[in-house]
């Protein structure tokens, strides 16, 4: 047998998956690898779907710096697929028609269709990068591109005000949080994963740095007395009650165990302010989701009659797209219009 046998010597490749893959694409059927020990070992196993999770996901953490709610979705849809018998096989010998079915499953609404979508074929792209798999069987998929839908701010002013009495009522560190989201227009994962470096609060200079938006841009959030009093007033107060000057590297707002707060409690105690406010539904659940806030304070903006390109840097939209769909005339301006017109 050793006269068919095939050295494979890993010429400064200390890259373990990439060992793995140099093996996994021999052709020969008896294989002995050497390492730099110059010990002989047995051909590792082929790659699957289960066996390669963690080390794509701990690749996309430490080279891309994804953010921790993008890499637990991740990980849902991966590790649901992975139990799936037909994904046991190794990566190279799964099918595209199996992954299309997996893809389609019931329920399958387009936000859902377009995170599958969106996982595996980072996932497959990241695998053949690596030599994990000769081809990527999703490359020929186009990404789905959902419709743009309307923003959804809370409109009644009756609602807006219980709100805004709801979140003075709120423990903290959740009522500065909740004031954030409100006259800010930030996003929950940003607010979140803010540290006292982000965080100006000088006269004339006030400010919040966001490092970790969404599409990856970073962007200031300008403070002022005038736009966003009760936020301003409520981060000065905290720094304040710490008794001392911060590290930049803390985290602003952090559990009882010194660790980042989770989005379960943001959302559990957001609903218990709904409940508060009289905002829930006959089932009990929230009226609103703490999203929403983002979307009245960009609609607020452009009622206030703030230039697009203003309420595009507050939000920190890159495509102007998306800020225009809060201009869209409310159906109370369309009617106060016509009516005008009418009886002039």
């Amino acid at each position: 047998m050793r006269q068919h046998a095939r050295e494979i010597v890993f010429s400064g490749n200390t890259d373990p998956i990439r060992r793995q893959a140099q093996v996994a694409l021999a052709t020969l059927g008896c294989v002995a690898v050497v390492d730099f020990s110059g010990k002989t070992r047995k051909r590792p196993r082929l790659a699957t779907l289960a066996t390669s999770i963690e080390p794509f996901l701990a690749d996309l953490d430490r080279v891309e710096r994804l953010r921790p709610q993008t890499l637990r979705a991740y990980r849902y849809e991966l590790a649901a697929a992975a139990v799936d018998p037909r994904f046991a096989r190794p990566l190279d010998d799964i099918h595209a028609e199996d992954l299309e079915a997996w893809l389609t499953r019931a329920p399958a609404a387009a936000s859902t269709l377009g995170r599958r979508v969106a996982t595996l074929r980072r996932f497959f792209a990241w695998a053949c990068r690596h030599g994990l798999c000769r081809s990527n069987p999703l490359a020929e998929r186009a990404p789905l591109r959902g419709r743009r839908r309307l923003p959804r701010p809370i409109r009644e002013q009756h609602e807006q005000r219980a709100l805004d009495a709801a979140i003075a009522t709120t423990p903290q560190p959740y009522r500065l949080i909740f004031l954030l989201l409100r006259e800010t227009g930030m996003r929950i994962g940003e607010v979140l994963e803010l540290r006292w470096a982000d965080v100006t609060l000088d006269a004339g200079r006030e400010a919040l740095r966001v490092r970790e938006p969404k599409n990856s841009v970073e962007r200031t959030v300008i403070l002022g007395p005038t736009a966003t009093p009760r936020a301003l007033r409520g981060l000065r107060a905290t720094r304040r009650a710490l008794g001392r000057r911060p590290a930049g590297h803390e985290l602003l707002f952090c559990s009882n165990r010194g660790t980042r707060l989770s989005y379960d409690a943001v959302h559990y105690q957001w609903a218990k302010l709904c409940t508060t406010a009289g905002l829930v539904e006959t089932d009990g659940t929230p009226r609103y989701t703490p999203h929403q806030l983002r979307h009245t304070r960009g609609s607020e903006l452009i009622a206030q009659g703030q230039r697009v390109e203003i309420v595009q840097r507050v939000l920190g939209h890159r495509d102007i797209r998306s800020t225009l769909t809060y201009a869209e005339l409310q159906d109370t301006q369309v009617r106060a219009a016509l009516e005008g017109a009418v009886g002039r």
